[in-house]
């Protein structure tokens, strides 16, 4: 996994842990679905961190993860009772200038 339970527990403003392995079921599924968005494997954006020297995921597509996990965790139907719309910047923003065209 490329982001932690804790990390989308702080997305969604989560303090108990009954929905953690929900939660992490939520990240397998982000992480697969931001894959298939940029058409490659996550493993060819990890990069060394300067400072700690560890091994992470680019931050924009970490940041990604976060957002498809936090709105699978908020929005858990197939159907909204209020009107949705994009948020301008987000998730195709952070993720398109790492797809690869085939």
């Amino acid at each position: 996994m490329y982001v932690t339970i804790e990390d989308i527990k702080r997305q969604v403003n989560v303090d108990f842990s009954e929905d953690d392995i929900y939660i992490a079921d939520l990240i397998e599924t982000a992480e697969a679905a931001v894959a298939n968005m940029i058409n490659t494997g996550l493993e060819d954006y990890v990069v060394v961190e300067e400072q700690s020297g560890e091994s992470k995921l680019a931050a924009p597509l970490r940041h990604a993860i976060k957002l498809v996990a936090a709105n699978l965790y908020e929005n858990r139907e197939p159907v909204s009772y209020a009107k949705a719309s994009n948020v301008a910047f987000t998730l195709s923003f952070l993720v398109m200038p790492y797809v690869k065209l085939t």
